[in-house]
């Protein structure tokens, strides 16, 4: 499973309001999608699909999301943000979030709907968010 991201619910919209800390977590992937294509995605699929079919949702670049955060850190210009461990997280769903790496391939879905990502990354569409939201 992806996680879905869109202009309103994003990690620039956590970075502004300081409620987004780094946890240090090796080799922890997550794929991501934002809202948009997944609409568009779905819009596709009312016309062309195959019966007992599963596509998986989800951009073209799994990434920690210690590199998402700082990647967004760096767009708004915010040089410290909290540094914890996994084991000081105190919500354990989120805990539970960084048990494994979650990394979806999108290859099956981009082929059969002849795909083009408007936000292909998670660089896109962070870049899009703030030259466009905030």
């Amino acid at each position: 499973m992806s996680g879905i991201y869109s202009n309103e619910n994003n990690i620039l919209t956590r970075l502004k309001f300081g409620d987004v800390k780094l946890v240090n977590q090796k080799d922890h992937y997550f794929s991501r999608i934002h809202v948009e294509d997944i609409s568009n995605i779905l819009f596709e699929s009312l016309t062309k699909f195959k019966s007992g079919e599963i596509y998986n949702l989800s951009d073209d670049k799994p990434a920690p999301s210690m590199e998402v955060t700082l990647y967004g850190a760096k767009l708004l210009n915010i040089k410290h943000i909290e540094r914890i461990e996994v084991k000081d997280i105190k919500n354990e769903m989120l805990k539970n979030f960084y048990k494994d790496s979650k990394k979806v391939n999108n290859k099956k879905m981009k082929e059969f709907f002849n795909y083009s990502f408007k936000f292909p990354t998670y660089v896109e569409g962070l870049n899009h968010i703030r030259n466009n939201f905030i």
